[in-house]
C-alpha cells in the first residue's frame, strides 16, 4: 500500500504562444573557446515545459571533456524537445562545433528525430520563449546521420518562425538539403557556420562548404502566434543554441570567431512577452474552499480513494494548485487513482492543452483524457487520451503540452456503436 501525492495547477487549452529578445559583448578576430569541457558556464538550457534555465534530469550535462543530450534518467520523451543556448547575443561569427550521434532515438520521440539534431543561429532568446514553446525562432542548420537503412545529409537548412533565400530566391520550402557526404553513428564530424549579419549563411562540414543561403528573415511554418517581431524583419543578430530532439548526440571542441561586418550591435534587453491565446479551463483560484474544489473536480465510483485539496505553496502562478493524495493497492480496482470534472468546453479554437503538473516521484504513469459526447450530445464514455511516463524519483514541476493530434482514441469503455473515429474538439463535456 502507497500513499502518494502529485499536484497539478493552471489546465489551458493552447491557441498561441510567444517570444522577444536580450544583449551582447564578444572580442573580436581571435577565436574564443564557448564550451570549458568541464561544466555549461555559460550555457543556458530551455526545455518545452520548463522555465529558461531548468535542465530536467541532467538532458544536458559534461563528462569527459564533451558536451552530451542525454536521456538516460528519461522514461520517455514526453515532447520535451530542449535548446542550450550561448549566453551572448551574436551578429557576425564564425561558429566551429565537432559532434558525433551516439545511441538510439526514444521510443516515443518523433519519427523524424531520428539522427536528428541541429545548431540553432540568428534565435530569439532562452528567456523569451513561451514554456510550450518547442523550437525558438531561429535558422537551424540541421544535423542528420544515416543509418543502415536511412540516408541522410548533414548541415541542412531548417526554418522553425523564419524564411531563407537561396540563390538569391526567397525559399518556400520549411527544410533546404545540402549537397554533403553521408555520416554515420559514432562519427565525428567538423561543422563550421559563418554568419554575415543579415546577409549570408554558410555551412562547412569537414571543410567542404555544403550549402550557402541569405537572408533570413521572420515568418514562415512555426512562427508563434502574435509574435513580437514582424514578418519579414531581416535577422541580423541573434543567439546559438543546440538541440536535444530525442536522440543522443556529443558536442566537442565549440569555438567562436567574431567577424567585423561593421561590428556587432549591443542590444538592450527586451521584457519577454506574457503568453496569449490561452483559453483557461481552470486555474484553481476561484475556489473559496476544499469542500467546493472536491465537488468540482470529484473522483468517481472506482479506482482508488484519494483526497483533493488546494495547495497555497506549491504552485505555477496564480494563489493555488490542486493537490491530490492517493492510496493504491494490487487489487484489481484499486491500483488507479481517478479524478476528473465535468463540463461542456467548445474547444473547436483550440489545437491541445497545457497544465502544470509536479510528480509525487513514484514513476507512474498518468494518463489525461478527453471525453468526447456524440452528435446529440450525449455522454457514451468516448474517450480520447494521451499517457505521460514520469521518472522514479523525479519531483521536478514542469509544464506539460499535449497536442490534440498526440490523443489515441480509447473505445474500449464506449457504451454505443456510433463512436467518432475523429476527435472533436467542440464537443469535450469532461
Amino acid at each position: 500500500m502507497k500513499k502518494l501525492i502529485l499536484m497539478v495547477c493552471i489546465l489551458f487549452v493552447i491557441q498561441g504562444l510567444s517570444s522577444g529578445n536580450p544583449k551582447t559583448d564578444q572580442k573580436e578576430g581571435k577565436w574564443i573557446t564557448i564550451f570549458n569541457g568541464k561544466n555549461l558556464d555559460g550555457w543556458i538550457p530551455k526545455v518545452t515545459g520548463y522555465q529558461s534555465g531548468e535542465n530536467p534530469l541532467n538532458n544536458f550535462r559534461v563528462e569527459d571533456g564533451i558536451l552530451r543530450v542525454d536521456y538516460s534518467r528519461f522514461a520517455a520523451f514526453n515532447g520535451r524537445f530542449g535548446h542550450l543556448f550561448y549566453k551572448e547575443k551574436l551578429s557576425s561569427f564564425k561558429l566551429h562545433v565537432e559532434y558525433r550521434f551516439v545511441g538510439e532515438l526514444l521510443p516515443d520521440a518523433p519519427s523524424y528525430c531520428i539522427r536528428n539534431s541541429g545548431v540553432m543561429v540568428c534565435s530569439q532568446s532562452p528567456e523569451s520563449m513561451d514554456v510550450t514553446e518547442n523550437w525558438p525562432v531561429s535558422i537551424e542548420v540541421q544535423l542528420l546521420g544515416c543509418t543502415d537503412k536511412l540516408k541522410q545529409t548533414t548541415a541542412n537548412i531548417c526554418t522553425p518562425g523564419t524564411t531563407i533565400s537561396v540563390k538569391g530566391s526567397p525559399s518556400n520550402e520549411h527544410c533546404i538539403n545540402a549537397n554533403s557526404k553521408f555520416y554515420s553513428n559514432g562519427e565525428w564530424v567538423n561543422l563550421d557556420i559563418v554568419v554575415h549579419s543579415g546577409k549570408e549563411i554558410i555551412n562547412i562540414v569537414n571543410g567542404d562548404t555544403v550549402l550557402v543561403t541569405s537572408e533570413p528573415r521572420v515568418g514562415g511554418f512555426l512562427l508563434p502566434e502574435n509574435y513580437p517581431v514582424p514578418e519579414g524583419k531581416l535577422l541580423k543578430d541573434g543567439y546559438i543554441a543546440l538541440q536535444a530532439e530525442g536522440q543522443p548526440i556529443d558536442f566537442r571542441n565549440i569555438k567562436l570567431q567574431i567577424l567585423d561586418d561593421k561590428k556587432s550591435s549591443i542590444q538592450k534587453t527586451e521584457t519577454p512577452p506574457k503568453a496569449v491565446g490561452l483559453k483557461v479551463i481552470d486555474n484553481f483560484d476561484n475556489y473559496t474552499s476544499n469542500d467546493q474544489l472536491s465537488k468540482a473536480w470529484y473522483k468517481p465510483g472506482h479506482g482508488a480513494p484519494n483526497t483533493r485539496t488546494l495547495e497555497p505553496t506549491v504552485k505555477a502562478g496564480g494563489k493555488y494548485s490542486l493537490k491530490c493524495e492517493y492510496t493504491t493497492t494490487k487489487s484489481e480496482d484499486k491500483f488507479y487513482v481517478p479524478f476528473c470534472r465535468v463540463d461542456k468546453w467548445d474547444l473547436s479554437s483550440c489545437n491541445g492543452v497545457q497544465f502544470w503538473f509536479k510528480p509525487d516521484g513514484s514513476g507512474r504513469e498518468m494518463t489525461f483524457q478527453l471525453n468526447i459526447a456524440n452528435k446529440e450530445g450525449k455522454n457514451i464514455h468516448d474517450l480520447w487520451e494521451y499517457t505521460y511516463l514520469t521518472e522514479k524519483g523525479n519531483t521536478d514541476g514542469r509544464w506539460v503540452t499535449i497536442p490534440f493530434f498526440s490523443l489515441k482514441h480509447n473505445i474500449k469503455y464506449a457504451d454505443a456503436p456510433d463512436v467518432s473515429p475523429t476527435f472533436k474538439p467542440g464537443s469535450v463535456r469532461g
